[in-house]
C-alpha cells in the first residue's frame, strides 16, 4: 500500500503569518522607538525653549507685585526689550500709571499720591485736582528693568536654571500643567509642554513675584506707541524729588506802591543733573510769614552748572498797592518751586531711544 501522500497543511500559511508577525512586531518596535525619541523634551530643554521664545519677543507683560521695599506696587506693567516699563499699578492704595525709561521714572496719578511723594507741609501751588506726570527718584521703585525684568534678562535667568543642579518639580500654575524650578535666588513655572513658556517668575532680590504675559508683536508695537504718547506729555511734569534752596534774597526794589521787584539766587536741587529748569513763583505777605497775601509772579530760570543763578519778577497787585499806600511796613518774602521734570531735549531723547524698540 502506497504511502499515504503527505498532507498539505497550514505550515507555511503559519509561517507566512508568523513571519508576518514579526515584520508587524517589528514595525511597531520602530514606530515606537520613533516617538519615545522625538515626541518628548527633557525639563533642561524645556527651559532652554522657554528662554530662546522669550529673548526674541519685544515685550512681556508682568503682573503682580513690585518690590518690596517701602513702598507697596502691584500691577501689571509691560517692560520692552529696551528694560522700558510702561502700565498702570496700585501704588500705596493710589491708582498710579507708571513710565521707566532711561534711567528714569515718571509717575501719572492724583493729588493724594503727590501730597505724599512731595515733602513739605503745604500743597505745591502747582498741585492741580486732576491726575498729572511727575518724576520720581528711580530708587522708589527698587528695580533695574532692563537688567533684571526685560525678556532677554528673564530669559537668562531660565538658561542659568536650565544648566542647575536642582531637579523640576511637576506641578501646576493657575490651572496650567507646569514645572517648577527653583535656583538660590528666584522660582520659575514654565509650562510643561513641548512648547514651554515661562508662566510665573518670583525672586528674593529684589523681591518681586509675578505672572508672566507674552506679548505679541502687535500688542508690542501698541505699548511702544502709548510709551511714546505718554513721554510727549512729560514737557509738563514736575520733579516730585527735587527742591531748590535759596542762596541769597537781594534787598530793595521794593520802596513805591506800584509794585515790587523781588529778586534771589537760587541754588540747584541736590542730586538733580543740570541742565535743570525751574519755575519760582515768590509771593509777598504783610507783617509775618503767614500774614495778609500782598501778591504773587512767577518766572523760569534754567541752571546750568551747580552754581546759583538769579531768578526775579514783579509783584504788581491791588493788595500790594492798597497795603503801600496805607500802611506799609515789615513784609516777607517766599518762594515755591517747580523743577520741571523733562526738558524739550529729554523728552526728544526718550522718545527717540523709542526707535529701536
Amino acid at each position: 500500500m502506497p504511502p499515504a501522500p503527505r498532507k498539505r497543511g497550514n505550515g507555511p500559511l503559519i509561517a507566512l503569518l508568523v513571519g508576518g508577525g514579526l515584520v508587524v512586531v517589528l514595525i511597531v518596535a520602530v514606530v515606537a522607538v520613533v516617538l519615545v525619541s522625538s515626541g518628548g523634551k527633557t525639563p533642561e530643554e524645556k527651559l532652554r525653549a522657554a528662554a530662546d521664545g522669550l529673548s526674541a519677543d519685544a515685550a512681556v507683560g508682568l503682573e503682580g507685585d513690585f518690590g518690596g521695599g517701602a513702598n507697596s506696587v502691584r500691577g501689571e506693567l509691560s517692560i520692552t526689550k529696551g528694560g522700558r516699563a510702561y502700565g498702570a499699578v496700585t501704588w500705596n492704595n493710589s491708582e498710579v500709571t507708571v513710565l521707566a525709561t532711561d534711567g528714569m521714572l515718571f509717575a501719572k496719578a492724583g493729588a493724594a499720591f503727590w501730597k505724599q511723594q512731595i515733602s513739605g507741609s503745604e500743597t505745591p501751588y502747582y498741585l492741580e485736582d486732576g491726575e498729572q506726570w511727575g518724576r520720581l527718584n528711580p530708587d522708589e521703585i527698587d528695580l533695574k528693568f532692563k537688567e533684571e525684568l526685560s525678556p532677554a534678562a528673564l530669559a537668562a535667568k531660565l538658561d542659568a536654571a536650565a544648566g542647575g543642579t536642582v531637579d523640576p518639580v511637576e506641578t501646576s500654575w493657575k490651572g496650567t500643567k507646569a514645572l517648577k524650578v527653583s535656583t538660590f535666588s528666584s522660582t520659575l513655572y514654565i509650562s510643561d509642554s513641548d512648547d514651554p513658556e515661562l508662566l510665573h517668575y518670583e525672586a528674593t532680590t529684589p523681591r518681586v513675584a509675578l505672572d508672566v504675559n507674552t506679548k505679541s508683536s502687535s500688542q508690542s508695537a501698541t505699548v511702544v506707541s502709548n510709551m511714546r504718547t505718554s513721554m510727549g506729555e512729560l514737557k509738563d511734569s514736575f520733579n516730585a524729588s527735587a527742591r531748590p534752596t535759596i542762596a541769597e534774597w537781594k534787598k530793595g526794589n521794593c520802596q513805591d506802591d506800584s509794585g515790587c521787584t523781588v529778586q534771589a539766587q537760587i541754588r540747584p536741587p541736590y542730586g538733580v543733573g543740570t541742565p535743570v529748569s525751574v519755575e519760582i513763583q515768590f509771593s509777598l505777605t504783610a507783617k509775618s510769614l503767614t500774614g495778609k497775601s500782598l501778591g504773587k509772579c512767577s518766572t523760569t530760570i534754567t541752571i546750568k552748572t551747580e552754581s546759583p543763578v538769579w531768578a526775579s519778577c514783579r509783584v504788581k497787585s491791588s493788595a500790594w498797592t492798597s497795603w503801600a499806600e496805607k500802611t506799609g511796613g515789615t513784609f516777607y518774602k517766599h518762594a515755591d518751586y517747580k523743577v520741571i521734570g523733562a526738558t524739550a531735549s529729554e523728552v526728544q531723547a526718550m522718545q527717540s531711544g523709542l526707535d529701536s524698540e
